[in-house]
């Protein structure tokens, strides 16, 4: 099988001759790895094994069993009493946090969340690098409330991680 590729001079030679939508799509896409690298490390930073007796375990898009549906959320944590068993795939994460983009945000809304409440997932953030947004949510019965909304430059100390305050600024790429 041979594959045709275009000639070098058939390449846009800057960014900006991409169409719109895949520039936003590029766009999209670096904010959200900026976000979620960003807060992997304050958590682990703060939070991770070595950090106290009440350290968490943190796996970035692990590929996890939710009531029978496979899903790979953008972030997990598990508290370090739980986090001791061998095999996470199976074990339900005490938090998850999903980054957001435009093309994301109904899926993660629409369809993980519920399967995330069927499962009983306790805590569930929803990070928003493009609205700059953080909402924090609790399972409550079998739907997830609202409990703090933070937006912009906000130092956010939210559930499940009361020994955290997290700037919001180093979450946002300039």
């Amino acid at each position: 099988m041979h594959v045709m590729l275009p000639r070098e001079s058939q390449f846009p030679a800057r960014f900006d001759a991409f169409p719109p939508q895949m520039r936003r799509t590029a766009r999209a896409e670096s904010l959200h790895a900026h976000a979620l690298s960003r807060l992997g490390e304050e958590l682990l930073g703060t939070l991770g094994p070595g950090r106290g007796a009440s350290f968490w375990m943190f796996l970035l898009r692990p590929a996890l069993h939710f009531a029978g549906e496979l899903l790979t959320p953008d972030l997990v944590g598990w508290r370090r009493e739980r986090s001791a068993q061998p095999d996470t795939s199976s074990l339900l994460p005490d938090w998850v946090c999903e980054v957001l983009t435009s093309s994301s945000g109904s899926l993660e809304r629409l369809t993980k969340l519920p399967i995330y409440a069927r499962a009983g997932v306790r805590q569930v953030w929803l990070l928003d690098p493009e609205r700059r947004t953080l909402e924090v949510l609790r399972l409550e019965g079998r739907r997830y409330s609202l409990l703090a909304l933070y937006s912009g430059e906000d130092n956010v100390r939210a559930e499940p991680f009361p020994s955290l305050t997290l700037p919001l600024r180093l979450l946002w790429e300039e």
